[in-house]
């Protein structure tokens, strides 16, 4: 077994640990109607194809709203909704196609700017982070699996700020957490440890998003010695808590990620680790091992220098 920590505090991953029984995208559908039971406050406005059959119609059909598929007019419906001291969870599309389309970035900013959590299956969220970063008091998080997913959402219901979530669409290994279960009143922590690293002077890898945690996984499998520390929120502000954690156990970080977004979250952790070196490698963890060959290297790297 691997140790974890959360809170200062080192766990153990439960043997056996495997794909999670759902998809981020479908976590998310149950837990906002398990929120809204508990929350009335909380309104559901979805895009199709996913409003189609969505459970939280059938649960809230009073706060459940389906958005056209072209949904620039419904930003003042959300802003309506949030004035009236509702708090909407905005779900959009997985391919947007145009600056009009539920999942555009243009619109997505929009009803962030209106007070909305935004919730996308959008593929290309890190692709849009140097823009979404520059929201002002909106958290950025991309959460890996079932239970990150639920624990995000209950985050983002209880915070007078909006979230940007980003969900994937298929299930995927999921790390098992007492700390993360419904009754777990604490917020998700800043750093998520797969594995702290047997030294110090270990090269840690910081995945960020589902693929960066399974290309993360597929290194440490040729190279069991590097520690692997996952990252949930990406805004500056959760960026600062988690770098401070990174400082007080290692001085090298390769961030992964399915796409070259990874830099901008690489190049805000080096700003906030000065003295630290810190890089970035993205890709799937293909059966190839390309980008498994790719970030061995990037760690070797580093671990050569002085």
């Amino acid at each position: 077994m691997e140790p974890y920590e959360v809170a200062g505090v080192v766990r153990e991953l439960t043997p056996g640990a495997g794909v999670g029984s759902l998809s981020g995208y479908e976590a998310y559908r149950r837990e906002l109607c398990a929120v809204a039971a508990q929350d009335s406050r909380v309104v559901c406005l979805a895009a199709s194809p996913g409003a189609v059959g969505h459970p939280f119609e059938a649960a809230h059909p009073d706060r459940f709203f389906g958005l056209p598929g072209i949904a620039s007019a419904m930003v003042e419906v959300v802003s309506g909704l949030v004035a009236a001291g509702f708090r909407p969870f905005v779900c959009t599309v997985a391919s947007p196609t145009g600056p009009g389309a539920a999942g555009s970035l243009h619109l997505r900013t929009r009803y962030l700017e209106a007070g909305a959590t935004v919730v996308t299956p959008y593929a290309g969220f890190l692709e849009d982070y140097a823009v979404l970063r520059r929201l002002k008091g909106v958290a950025l998080a991309a959460p890996c699996g079932d239970a990150e997913t639920r624990a995000v959402l209950r985050a983002a219901a209880r915070s007078d700020r909006p979230f940007h979530i980003r969900v994937g669409d298929v299930p995927v290994p999921d790390w098992p957490r007492a700390d993360l279960g419904p009754e777990a009143p604490a917020p998700v922590p800043p750093v998520f440890w797969e594995f702290t690293g047997a030294r110090a002077q270990a090269v840690c890898l910081v995945s960020v998003g589902e693929e960066g945690v399974g290309l993360a996984r597929a290194v440490r499998k040729a190279a069991p010695w590097l520690a692997h520390a996952h990252l949930v929120c990406l805004d500056d502000a959760h960026l600062e808590a988690a770098a401070g954690e990174l400082a007080l156990r290692h001085s090298k970080f390769v961030v992964t990620s399915a796409c070259p977004g990874a830099g901008g979250v690489a190049a805000t952790l080096a700003r906030l680790l000065p003295g630290r070196e810190v890089t970035a490698a993205h890709g799937a963890a293909d059966r190839a091992g390309g980008q498994v060959t790719g970030v061995l290297r990037a760690a070797d790297q580093l671990a050569a220098c002085a």
